[in-house]
């Protein structure tokens, strides 16, 4: 397999292992965080959870549009779009779990435990 093959591959399938890789680490984050959002005014946990919401969907977008870029016989066609369409819904899936991670930070300040 040679580069440019191995990052179309890494592409269709991102919206799934990149973002799950992000939610996981969003969640260890949400056990640590509110610690320290109780006495900043700055709420970290839903900086963080936004931000990984954004590199969620980006990792999405990635796997959708990938597509463009596979080339060959239409068995490898049609996995490659199963791939890229359970990579980008999952991304979606895994954003709004995000989502919903950082208006939970911001409506509860850490101090309510």
């Amino acid at each position: 397999m040679n580069a440019s093959r191995f990052v179309n591959h890494l592409s269709i399938w991102a919206g799934l292992w990149f973002a799950a890789l992000v939610w996981a680490v969003n969640m260890q984050l949400g056990q640590i965080l509110p610690y320290a959002d109780c006495g900043s005014k700055l709420p970290l946990s839903a900086v963080i959870s936004f931000a990984g919401a954004a590199l969620t969907s980006a990792s999405g977008l990635a796997s959708w549009w990938s597509l463009r870029r596979v080339t060959g016989e239409a068995a490898e066609q049609r996995n490659a779009n199963l791939g890229r369409i359970v990579s980008a819904l999952s991304a979606g899936l895994f954003t709004l779990a995000l989502l919903m991670q950082g208006v939970a930070a911001v409506v509860l300040s850490g101090c309510e435990k």
